[in-house]
């Protein structure tokens, strides 16, 4: 199948998320990997996630010591616990399953993942766990709670776990399952191999109360000589006021948020910029300011679109 059409389906096909909204900039904001070992467990029956009645454990028992992502330790051989995190072998993450164990190569299924952490989560803060990618489906528990489920191999995800979160005796787990299907992305019969794991960085966030959660800031449509966007914040009260600032362009906006917690605003930067190129790849510093917190951002800003049979880099076309 041409790179092409691939691409294509992986954008039409509906992506099941149920998640709060994306973290973006997660390279710039508080922090903490949870990369490195893992502890897993291989589950091609999926005896960890429901009963011999095919009852899904979260839904029908979530309590159950069967169900792998409470966690359990029996206390005696006469409970028939038949798992035990902290006594299995250990993969990294990120990385695929399929080339860091030999046995595993070609399998398709259901693997555990088990990261045990502490935190100390000050007051007035929030905390998010955040996936770049995790290939195909996952199920994310937290301290036996499920946090929801993510359903595309390519694209990040994450949780808000202020509420859930302990000071020591954390343990995230996550139901990784990458088996093909009849109607998914990728299908029964196709030509890549659906590697499975967490394969791309596990991350916890730490934010204020009220915090930057999006913005955009890009060249307007049709216009290049405006620069326009907006930014979101997250648990607003009050009007607050932003503050958008591009140093090299000497550029300084004050805006302000309605009650949505939204503000959207534009800036003139005629004869000022730099488009960015592969000749010429410049990126500006971008300040987004809160009373609360600061973002920093490089973006580089440049129009693309098609003319006829044509693609325009900055009105140019280019190959």
């Amino acid at each position: 199948m041409p790179k092409t059409k691939i691409l294509l389906l992986a954008l039409l096909f509906p992506i099941t998320v149920l998640s709060q909204g994306l973290l973006i900039n997660t390279s710039n904001r508080n922090i903490t990997s949870l990369n490195g070992s893992w502890n897993y467990i291989v589950d091609p029956y999926e005896a960890g996630y429901h009963n011999f009645h095919s009852e899904v454990y979260d839904q029908r028992n979530p309590g159950s010591s069967s169900a792998f992502y409470n966690n359990y330790h029996a206390k005696n051989k006469a409970e028939l616990v038949e798992y035990d995190f902290d006594k299995s072998p250990v993969m990294k993450v990120p990385g695929d399953w399929n080339t860091q164990k030999e046995k595993l190569f070609y399998y398709e299924g259901t693997v555990w993942y088990k990261k045990s952490f502490d935190y100390n989560l000050k007051e007035k803060k929030r905390l998010f766990v955040y996936f770049g990618a995790v290939s195909y489906k996952a199920d994310v528990y937290l301290n036996g709670t499920k946090l929801g489920v993510h359903e595309g191999g390519f694209t990040p995800f994450n949780f808000e776990i202020t509420s859930l979160v302990k000071a020591t005796g954390n343990y995230l787990v996550i139901k990784v399952d990458n088996k093909r299907l009849k109607d998914a992305v990728p299908t029964l019969n196709t030509d890549w191999w659906n590697y499975g794991g967490i394969t791309r960085d596990v991350l916890l966030i730490e934010e204020p109360d009220v915090f930057i959660k999006d913005y955009s800031v890009q060249l307007k449509k049709r216009n290049r000589n405006s620069i326009a966007g907006f930014v979101q914040l997250s648990n607003t009260v009050n009007n607050e006021k932003i503050i958008i600032s591009i140093p090299e362009l000497r550029i300084e906006k004050e805006i302000e948020t309605v009650a949505d917690g939204k503000a959207i605003f534009e800036l003139d930067i005629r004869n000022t910029i730099k488009y960015w190129s592969p000749e010429t790849p410049k990126l500006y510093t971008v300040l987004i300011k809160s009373a609360y917190q600061t973002l920093k951002d490089d973006i580089g800003f440049r129009t693309i679109e098609t003319k006829g049979a044509d693609i325009l880099l900055n009105g140019k076309p280019v190959f």
